[in-house]
C-alpha cells in the first residue's frame, strides 16, 4: 500500500480501522459529523462516542487524518511531533514485550533508567495506559533492553539488572539516585555502580555526561524506531504498526 491507495473518506477510514482491529469489528456506527457506536439491540437508542475504549481515545483529529499520519510515520515522511510520539510509544511497548539478550563483558558501561510512559502532558490529549519501562543502553556495543515492569522497587530493579546485565563480569552501571537502586547488592553481584544526582547536576562533573533521564529519553526517541524496524523486518512497516496497535490496545467491545 502507498499513500495514494489509502482510504480517502471517513467511512473508508473507519472500515479500515475495524478491519485492522483498532476499532471493534462487530459494531455498527452512525452519524455524519460526529460518529457514534450504535447499540446492537434494534429497539435501543443508546449511543457511545466512537473513540471510547480504544487507541483513539481523547484524540481530536479525524480518523482519516490519523490514518494518513500513521502511514506517513511508517514511511518516515512526517515530523508531526505528537503523533510521532504516540507511534513511538507503540514501538516501545512492542519492543519491551519481545525476548531480549543479556548485555555482558568486562569493561562495559551500561546506562540504566526507569520511566513512566503514557502520562498526558498538562492533563490534555490522548489517554494511554500508564506503564513503567526500565531501559538499559551499553555505550560500547550499543546493545539495549527495554522492559515493562509493574513498578520500580528495589526487588524489581535488581531482578531486571541481573536478568539483562550479566552478573560477575565487572560491568559498570550508571543510574540516577532513586532509592530502588541498591548499591551494596549490585556491588556483591560484581557490578560497579555509579550514580548521577538530577537535583544537583544536569551534567555530572566527574563523568561529563547528561543525566540519565534525559539520556534515556533521547535514546528512546532516537533509536526506538530503528530497533522496532529491525525486529519487524517482515512485512510493511504500516501493516506492522497497525498490528502492534491492535495487539497492545485491543478496543473495548462492550459499553
Amino acid at each position: 500500500m502507498n499513500l495514494w491507495n489509502l482510504p480517502n473518506s471517513k467511512k473508508d477510514a473507519l472500515d479500515f480501522f475495524q478491519e485492522k482491529g483498532l476499532l471493534p469489528k462487530h459494531r455498527e456506527y452512525i452519524g455524519k459529523n460526529e460518529i457514534f457506536w450504535k447499540c446492537n439491540v434494534k429497539t435501543c437508542q443508546h449511543k457511545t462516542n466512537m473513540r471510547v475504549g480504544n487507541w483513539f481515545e481523547n484524540s481530536r483529529l479525524s480518523f482519516l487524518t490519523i490514518l494518513r499520519l500513521i502511514y506517513c510515520w511508517s514511511a518516515e515522511l512526517t515530523s508531526f511531533v505528537d503523533w510521532n510520539n504516540y507511534t513511538r510509544e507503540v514501538c516501545t511497548i512492542t519492543i519491551s514485550r519481545n525476548q531480549q539478550m543479556q548485555i555482558e563483558g568486562p569493561g562495559k558501561i551500561v546506562e540504566i533508567d526507569e520511566s513512566m510512559f503514557s502520562k498526558r502532558k498538562n492533563n490534555a490529549g490522548r489517554i494511554l495506559p500508564q506503564q513503567w519501562i526500565i531501559g538499559g543502553f551499553c555505550r560500547e556495543t550499543k546493545e539495549i533492553f527495554l522492559i515493562q515492569v509493574p513498578n520500580r522497587t528495589t526487588e524489581t530493579l535488581s531482578f531486571v539488572i541481573k536478568q539483562y546485565i550479566k552478573v560477575g563480569t565487572g560491568t559498570t552501571i550508571y543510574s540516577d539516585c532513586w532509592r530502588g537502586y541498591d548499591t551494596d547488592e549490585l556491588t556483591r553481584a560484581k557490578y560497579t555502580h555509579s550514580t548521577v544526582n538530577h537535583s544537583n547536576n544536569f551534567v555530572d562533573p566527574r563523568i561529563r555526561r547528561h543525566h540519565l533521564e534525559s539520556y534515556l529519553a533521547e535514546f528512546i526517541k532516537g533509536l526506538t524506531y530503528q530497533i522496532w524496524r529491525r525486529q519487524n523486518i517482515e512485512g510493511e512497516p504500516f501493516d506492522n504498526i497497525m498490528k502492534n496497535i491492535s495487539e497492545n490496545w485491543s478496543p473495548k467491545t462492550e459499553f
